[in-house]
């Protein structure tokens, strides 16, 4: 039976839960990085667990999930995912002693999103509708969540237990976020090799290194070759 989805406001999950104790229902509760879920019934409560700010650029912005998804599905339609070879999220100059004092950063803006235009993955309309800086959690989570399986904790009589239900997810879609990623590391990865001994680490879409205006131009002529959008650290 397909759930009706209701968005409610942070505090409501303690009154949602108190209720299920009082009512000794039975239902399912999953807790994530941006929202928690609880499903009792015929309802699915989404309930955002961030700032009060955040839950209503969340709740604006929810919109794009939608979007993203018609955008992957016609992207699978055409294409076969092929997976890059897998490259670290954080990587260290491991031969470095000591930490220079003339080190700079680069730093790509909206990294996820920008490949996934580039990749043809979404859409001009979807990407600069996303583009929105109060959008920043909900265009990752629309990328992140593609194809995610979920895992429930079981309520039975109104009790969490250690009990599991699992939705197992779509692994096509689960590759396309997959392959963001590894498009990701994998321009950090080249652009550690173009800067050899002065490459000091990268960070999932920031690469640091020692600072000096050769090493400047080559990784901006990189990324610009990428056509990804930076900024740089100082």
């Amino acid at each position: 039976m397909r759930k009706i989805i209701k968005y409610t406001p942070k505090n409501s999950e303690d009154f949602i839960l108190n209720r299920m104790i009082k009512d000794k229902a039975n239902g399912l509760i999953k807790r994530g990085t941006f929202t928690n879920e609880i499903v009792w019934g015929a309802y699915s409560y989404i309930i955002p667990c961030m700032t009060k700010k955040k839950q209503v650029a969340f709740k604006k912005g929810m919109f794009l999930f939608g979007m993203v998804r018609k955008d992957v599905n016609a992207y699978l339609k055409d294409n076969e995912i092929r997976l890059p070879k897998r490259y670290g999220q954080i990587e260290y100059n491991e031969n470095l002693e000591d930490i220079p004092n003339n080190v700079t950063g680069t730093d790509l803006n909206h990294a996820y999103w920008r490949i996934a235009l580039n990749l043809g993955i979404i859409s001009e309309r979807t990407y600069y509708k996303g583009l929105n800086d109060e959008f920043k959690e909900v265009r990752l989570a629309a990328l992140s969540t593609l194809g995610g399986k979920k895992k429930y904790q079981k309520i039975r009589n109104g009790v969490i237990t250690d009990e599991f239900f699992v939705v197992e997810g779509d692994e096509d879609l689960r590759k396309v976020y997959t392959l963001i990623r590894l498009t990701c590391y994998r321009y950090m990865t080249q652009v550690k090799k173009i800067l050899g001994n002065d490459f000091l680490c990268y960070k999932t879409d920031c690469i640091y290194y020692i600072d000096n205006k050769t090493n400047r131009k080559k990784v901006i002529d990189f990324f610009e070759e990428k056509d990804l959008l930076m900024k740089q650290l100082e």
